[in-house]
């Protein structure tokens, strides 16, 4: 095995240009055989949209449930799929965080929300508006490549964010960049053939929108490389945008991405090993104090299955073959009303 420290610039430049450009990570790296290392690891590489480019917004709602039995698949169907994840927090049974992608510039899917808290699905509900992110790459510089575990939780320096630049210059991406990347979201695994496949396409068409449209136009922002056993995703809610909290929070090895809100909040997206979780909060709690800020932490495990955590890639089937969003109220209001048949019914949204 090639020794860890090529291992972590490995990873580096995986997060920063994605698994798929072999001669590009052997000319960063010195390594030959990339591929068969990272099959061999078994790194999972998913692409991360750049939703203003898409003609999306992203918006973080945290809910206060009502109805307790509730799932996360629940809110996927109600919501017609317009989610990235829906996060029932392990600490409050009562709250689900839900990341909404809509229309950019349109808040009238709030509606939806109005409708679940009038049929006494949801309570009290609370929506914030992503305006900027800065995406971070996992530090594997003290990762235990043997055992696959990491072996610092707080590093003893802040780390940069990076993002690929914003190259779409008045580009428009049509339907099959759209696919394209939500297939790669949805599964990471599935090769370019199975693509080609589901869409109907030759296999070269699909790899040239991938490389020249997805990711030589800038349609992500980078890649999130997952590397060993992760035993939960943390929801951190600070009601502050001070750089010098940011700063410290980047010490977080496993901290993925900081949004900043509206209304003066951030809120950092983190996953980590289970013998992470009381230093990271301990952390978090110790720059609460330092910095005099308040804070909310929600943990969501990643077992079992969707229980606590349903991830989802960008809503393409919403994206016609006429390369646009076919996404309306009146449609959304239907599916609710559908979903809601179905749970009162008790037969469940997911049970289409």
């Amino acid at each position: 095995m090639t020794d860890s420290t090529k291992l972590a610039k490995l990873l580096y430049y995986v997060q920063r240009f994605g698994d798929h450009n072999y001669e590009l990570l052997n000319e960063l790296t010195g390594i030959e055989n990339v591929s068969d290392i990272l099959s061999k690891l078994k790194v999972l590489v998913t692409p991360t949209p750049r939703f203003s480019s898409l003609g999306l917004s992203l918006f973080h709602t945290i809910i206060k449930l009502k109805d307790f039995s509730l799932g996360t698949k629940d809110f996927y169907y109600l919501l017609d799929g317009m989610i990235m994840a829906s996060l029932r927090d392990a600490l409050r049974n009562n709250t689900i965080i839900l990341d909404i992608v809509y229309l950019k510039g349109r808040w009238d899917w709030v509606q939806i929300l109005e409708m679940a808290n009038e049929r006494q699905l949801i309570g009290d509900y609370k929506t914030y508006l992503e305006y900027k992110r800065e995406v971070y790459p996992v530090d594997y510089s003290t990762f235990n490549f043997e055992n696959l575990t990491f072996e610092k939780t707080i590093l003893d320096k802040p780390r940069e964010p990076f993002q690929l630049p914003d190259l779409t210059d008045g580009f428009k991406p049509d339907w099959i960049d759209l696919y394209t990347l939500g297939k790669k979201q949805e599964n990471p695994l599935m090769s370019w053939d199975e693509i080609a496949k589901s869409l109907d396409i030759s296999t070269d068409e699909v790899v040239d929108h991938y490389f020249d449209h997805v990711v030589g136009k800038g349609l992500v922002d980078a890649f999130y490389t997952y590397l060993g056993n992760l035993d939960f995703r943390m929801s951190l809610i600070v009601n502050d945008t001070n750089e010098e909290i940011v700063r410290e929070l980047s010490r977080i090895v496993t901290l993925l991405r900081i949004s900043y809100l509206h209304n003066d909040k951030i809120y950092a997206f983190i996953v980590g090993q289970r013998h992470m979780l009381y230093p990271i909060i301990e952390f978090v709690n110790s720059l609460a104090f330092q910095y005099k800020f308040i804070h909310e932490i929600y943990l969501h495990p990643l077992s079992p299955p969707h229980k606590y955590v349903l991830a989802a890639s960008i809503p393409y089937e919403h994206f016609t073959k006429d390369n646009k969003w076919s996404i309306t109220l009146h449609e959304l209001k239907e599916t609710f009303e559908e979903g809601f048949t179905k749970i009162v019914s008790g037969t469940g949204c997911d049970k289409k």
